[in-house]
């Protein structure tokens, strides 16, 4: 009898702790669910739906008049309209979106969900993280619900996110998902890093608003990493911090004033705390692959093997860190760089100078070495030199432009040109050294292709073909 009365207690006392435990996860469940919606709530009516017309209402008109068969239903959408979102960050008519959803538009309109819809009168972009600014054309004391910017910084690996659009043209869509990664790189997108999630992002999600269950922005939606072209699990969304840096930019400057340090870096590999004498306490850094000539990097003494620690007292492990810092300092200022050589640690003060042009010569030594630029090809190149040929590259002897970073993505890096490949003749013809960017604008088609001589580090040469169609 005793037995019998310990398992219907021991069994009663399971059902107790069971129903209990069962109350305790719907809680929590309730709890969750409460968070989302709040969120939500707090964002959704500041989400709008952007569309992006090629043509004008002037330009529509006039071309139903002449061919009436064009005239679109009511209803529908014209050709070559697109959609995307954006979300509202000022009650007087300011929105954030991506670059890529409004650059070629000639007409912008901007619907809430209360149905209100009104036209853009300016935007402004900045294609370096795809971002853009819109602001609205709104009849005096209008008011519009907006969101503000949270601290991305302060996000980790598995906290609950919000992703908010309108995919596919539907209204206004909410989806749940945690953050899966910090830091990812994206291509085409070079002068930030990514939030990555697998809250649901699809086409038309493009430009919206990554919330937090406080309900604030924590990221600006803007690419998915995808085979069919549809959601798989993998987003990304341009960190609120990067995003409200620019956006301030384009607000206050009409473009974006970023600093220049003038170096490429690379992360640490193993072995590189043994070779280069780094100390545990000193941390990890970045190491130095060449110092851009005429740079600040360079005037400071920085130098290929150096191992920078920190810039203005912020660590940096990750090349975007250091990006992120420099591009932020204030021009004309000294910034404090802490590096290591050789195994000891030194300080040194470095004068950041503005971001020169996207494309053409970066500097014009005398006498010395030349650095530059070319974002349509995806290149950046300095003068070859006997100091820099040789070593690893084992170029010595050569003449020409020495390719030093590959824009990922870009024309450059799909016809397979990589760092340290030596550039020594233009469609047959020698590189003429300090007229590169003229050379290949003047004697050469990207239509038909450009096609270079190269050296590969080692000595074989090889040559490479960029197209338009790259």
């Amino acid at each position: 009898m005793k037995y019998g009365l310990c398992v219907f207690s021991a069994l009663l006392l399971f059902s107790v702790v069971a129903v209990a435990d069962d109350s305790a996860s719907l809680i929590r469940a309730t709890e969750l669910s409460a968070a989302f919606r709040q969120a939500a709530d707090k964002v959704v009516p500041a989400t709008v739906k952007i569309i992006s017309r090629l043509q004008t209402a002037e330009d529509r008109k006039a071309m139903e008049i002449a061919i009436p068969a064009l005239k679109t239903p009511p209803g529908r959408r014209n050709p070559g309209d697109t959609t995307g979102t954006g979300v509202i960050i000022d009650p007087k008519g300011i929105i954030v979106t991506n670059n890529h959803v409004v650059v070629n538009a000639r007409e912008i309109e901007v619907e809430l969900p209360d149905g209100r819809s009104f036209f853009a009168n300016k935007f402004r972009h900045d294609p370096a993280t795809d971002l853009a600014v819109i602001w609205l054309q709104l009849p005096s004391q209008t008011s519009l619900p907006f969101a503000s910017f949270g601290d991305s910084d302060k996000l980790d690996v598995g906290d609950w996110v919000l992703a908010i659009g309108n995919p596919f043209d539907m209204d206004t869509t909410v989806s749940a998902g945690i953050i899966s990664a910090k830091g990812r790189s994206v291509n085409k997108v070079r002068r930030t890093e990514f939030l990555q999630t697998d809250a649901a992002i699809n086409p038309g999600n493009s430009g919206g608003p990554l919330v937090n269950l406080q309900g604030e922005i924590i990221g600006i939606n803007t690419a998915i990493a995808s085979r069919s072209g549809t959601y798989e699990g993998i987003g990304f969304a341009l960190p609120s911090n990067n995003a409200q840096w620019v956006t301030n930019q384009l607000i206050q400057n009409d473009t974006v004033n970023r600093a220049w340090l003038g170096v490429e870096t690379r992360p640490m590999l193993p072995g590189d705390v043994q070779r280069f004498g780094l100390r545990p306490e000193w941390g990890t850094g970045l190491v130095v692959e060449y110092p851009l000539p005429n740079s600040p990097a360079a005037e400071s003494g920085l130098q290929a093997d150096d191992v920078i620690l920190s810039f203005n007292n912020q660590p940096v492990s990750a090349v975007y860190q250091l990006q992120r810092s420099t591009e932020r300092a204030e021009i004309g200022k000294e910034h404090e760089i802490i590096y290591v050589r050789e195994g000891r640690r030194y300080k040194v003060a470095v004068n950041v100078k503005p971001l020169p042009p996207s494309q053409g010569l970066l500097a014009t030594p005398q006498g010395g070495v030349a650095s530059y630029i070319d974002t349509e090809l995806g290149l950046l190149l300095v003068q070859s030199t006997e100091q820099i040929l040789g070593g690893q590259l084992k170029l010595q002897g050569k003449q020409g432009m020495l390719v030093i970073a590959v824009i990922s993505g870009s024309r450059a890096d799909r016809a397979g040109i990589n760092i340290g490949t030596l550039i020594t003749q233009i469609d047959g013809k020698p590189v003429p050294v300090r007229q590169l960017y003229t050379a290949v604008r003047s004697t050469c088609s990207l239509s038909d292709g450009i096609v270079f001589g190269t050296f590969l580090p080692g000595g074989d040469a090889q040559q490479f073909v960029i197209r338009l169609g790259q």
